[in-house]
């Protein structure tokens, strides 16, 4: 039994036009996303808080794509601070 696969050229034509034309959309969507990833494991890293936690919140950042970091920035920062803050409080 054989399996022919053919190609359209036409069609991966029309995908490479698609994309091309989708490039002033994807590229600042891109440009964005990197410095959200960017800025959220830079805000990660100088936190005084254990690695341990760390690592997890790294691990959200970089593991839930574009969601990871806005989750980081709407609930990660204010739950480390307020953690490190009842620790140095205790001391």
């Amino acid at each position: 039994m054989d399996i022919n696969i053919v190609f359209n050229t036409t069609d991966w034509r029309e995908v490479v036009d698609f994309i091309i034309r989708l490039l002033p959309i994807l590229i600042p969507l891109l440009v964005l996303h990197l410095i959200l990833l960017v800025t959220a494991i830079v805000s990660l890293v100088r936190k005084p808080n254990p690695w341990g936690e760390k690592i997890l919140w790294l691990l959200l950042v970089l593991l839930v794509d574009i969601i990871g970091p806005v989750i980081y920035f709407a609930v990660g920062t204010n739950h480390l601070d307020n953690k490190y803050a009842a620790q140095d409080g205790e001391q």
